[in-house]
C-alpha cells in the first residue's frame, strides 16, 4: 500500500512538473536554515536595478524552515536566495536545502539542479572577487597574482567538466570568470591596503606593472550586451566599451548605464510633478525593454510619495513583539533604515544616536531605528553592543515594498498627520536634518 502511495505521488509530481515546463513556471521546494521568517528569490539580472520591487517570489517558510514556491519566468535568469546565486529556467523543478551562513552547504536536486550546484561556490556578494575581500592576499603583488590565476584556472576546469547545463549557461559562466578576474585585479590593491594598513603604495605600483597584460587579455573582445545578466560584468562594462566593440552591444550597454542612473535620480524625487517630468527623459533611452522597465518604475513611484499617507507596516521590536508604524501616529517620525552589513549605515549610527539624544525629552518627535537584517542575531548583537535604546525594530525588506527600498542607508520623514514629507530624507550626519524635523513640530 505504501509503495502504491509513493508511486501515485511520483506520478502526480511528474504531471505537475510537466505542466510547469509547458507554462514556464519554476517550482522550488526545500528548507532554509538561518534565514528570517521571510525572504525572497531576488532577481539578479540587469533588470533588478530598473524594475520596481516584486512580491511574486516571496518565501515564507514554516516553523521547520520548509517552503514551497512556484512562479513564472519567461526566460532563464539569475537570482539570489540568501547568499546563494541561482540560475533558473522555465520548467525547472528543484528541491533544495540552503544555509544562509554557508552557501557551500546548499544542495540542489531535480531539473535545473546542475547549474545551481555549480553556482553555490560562486563568490558573493560584491564583484565576485576570487580574493574574497582580501582573505587570500599574499605579501607581494606577484604572489597575489599567482593565487588569483590559480583560482581562475581551477574554476575553468570545473566549468569545463560540468554537464547537464545549456551552452548559454556555460557561455555566461565563462564570462563571469573573466569578469571576476578583472574585478580581482581592480580591487586587489584596495584590499591589500585595508588588510595590511600599508599606505606606501608599493603593492599597488608593483601590481599595476604586473597585471596590465593580464587585464588586457581578459578585456579583449569582451563587449556583449548579453553579459549584462551578470552583476560582475555590470561592474566593469563601462570601462570595456571605451575600448570598442560591436556598436549594437555598445549602444545597449550605454543605454543600461543611462537607465540605471535615471532610476536612481527618480528615486530621489519626492514631488510627483517632478517625477512626471522624467517621462520625456525616458524616451531618450534607445533600448525599448529598458524604456518599458523605467516607465513601470516611474508608475510605481507616482503611486506613493510626498503628501500621501504613510504606508503602515508591522515590524518586530528587540523583545520579539510585533509593532506597527501607525502606533506612533501623532508624532513627527524619523525612520532610519539600516543593516549591520552596511558600512555607510553603521557610520551614520553615532549621528543618529546623537540626534535622538537631542530630542529625548520631546514627546512629539520619535526616532525609529529600522533594521532590514536577515540575521536576527547580528542585529541583536549590534543593538545590545551599542546599548541603543528607544524604538529598535527589525523587518524584512519585502514588507517595505511600498517604500521601494533598493539601497541603504535610507531615511524617511513623516509628519504628525502620518503623511509622507520625504522618502529620502537627509541622513543623520547632515546639517539640514535637524531643521527639517523642527519645521514639523
Amino acid at each position: 500500500m505504501l509503495r502504491q502511495y509513493f508511486f501515485l505521488l511520483g506520478a502526480f509530481l511528474l504531471i505537475t512538473f510537466s505542466g510547469e515546463a509547458q507554462t514556464g513556471k519554476v517550482s522550488i521546494r526545500g528548507t532554509l536554515k538561518h534565514f528570517t521568517n521571510q525572504d525572497e528569490i531576488a532577481d539578479a539580472s540587469e533588470y533588478s536595478e530598473l524594475l520596481p520591487p516584486s512580491q511574486e517570489r516571496i518565501i515564507i517558510p514554516d516553523s521547520t524552515g520548509a517552503f514551497t514556491l512556484q512562479f513564472k519566468i519567461d526566460a532563464p535568469n539569475y537570482f539570489h536566495l540568501g547568499r546563494n546565486v541561482l540560475y533558473l529556467s522555465p520548467g525547472d523543478s528543484i528541491w533544495t536545502d540552503i544555509d544562509y551562513e554557508d552557501p557551500m552547504k546548499a544542495t540542489f536536486s531535480g531539473k535545473g539542479s546542475a547549474a545551481n550546484n555549480y553556482l553555490k561556490s560562486t563568490p558573493f556578494p560584491h564583484a565576485g572577487s576570487y580574493i574574497e575581500a582580501g582573505n587570500e592576499l599574499r605579501p607581494s603583488a606577484q604572489e597575489t597574482i599567482n593565487v588569483i590565476e590559480a583560482a581562475i584556472a581551477n574554476r575553468k576546469k570545473e566549468l569545463d567538466r560540468l554537464t547537464g547545463v545549456t551552452p548559454t549557461f556555460k557561455r555566461l559562466e565563462y564570462a563571469r570568470i573573466k569578469a571576476d578576474a578583472i574585478n580581482s585585479y581592480n580591487y586587489a590593491a584596495i584590499y591589500h591596503r585595508i588588510v595590511t594598513r600599508d599606505t606606501s603604495g608599493n603593492f599597488k605600483k608593483d601590481l599595476e606593472k604586473l597585471d596590465r597584460p593580464l587585464l588586457a587579455e581578459y578585456s579583449r573582445n569582451f563587449v556583449s550586451a548579453s553579459f549584462l545578466k551578470l552583476a560582475v560584468y555590470r561592474d566593469i562594462a563601462v570601462g570595456l566599451v571605451k575600448k570598442g566593440g560591436p556598436p549594437a552591444d555598445i549602444q545597449i550597454i550605454n543605454d543600461w548605464y543611462k537607465a540605471s542612473d535615471l532610476v536612481e535620480k527618480m528615486k530621489e524625487v519626492n514631488d510627483k510633478q517632478g517625477l512626471r517630468n522624467y517621462r520625456q527623459r525616458i524616451t531618450e533611452i534607445s533600448t525599448r525593454h529598458y524604456r518599458d522597465a523605467l516607465n513601470k518604475t516611474l508608475d510605481k513611484l507616482l503611486e506613493f510619495g510626498r503628501g500621501d499617507e504613510a504606508a503602515d507596516f508591522t515590524a518586530r521590536d528587540i523583545t520579539g513583539n510585533p509593532v506597527k508604524l501607525s502606533s506612533l501616529k501623532g508624532k513627527v517620525l524619523y525612520v532610519d533604515i539600516w543593516a549591520t552589513w552596511c558600512g555607510p549605515c553603521m557610520a551614520e549610527m553615532p549621528h543618529f544616536e546623537a540626534l535622538k539624544e537631542k530630542y529625548k525629552d520631546d514627546p512629539v518627535v520619535a526616532f525609529v531605528s529600522l533594521s532590514i537584517d536577515t540575521d536576527d542575531k547580528a542585529w541583536q548583537k549590534s543593538v545590545e553592543g551599542r546599548k541603543a535604546e528607544g524604538y529598535q525594530w527589525l523587518i524584512s525588506r519585502s514588507k517595505l515594498d511600498t517604500y521601494n527600498i533598493t539601497g541603504i542607508p535610507r531615511t524617511l520623514l513623516i509628519d504628525k498627520g502620518f503623511k509622507i514629507i520625504d522618502l529620502n530624507a537627509a541622513l543623520p550626519s547632515s546639517a539640514e536634518i535637524e531643521g527639517s524635523i523642527k519645521a514639523l513640530r
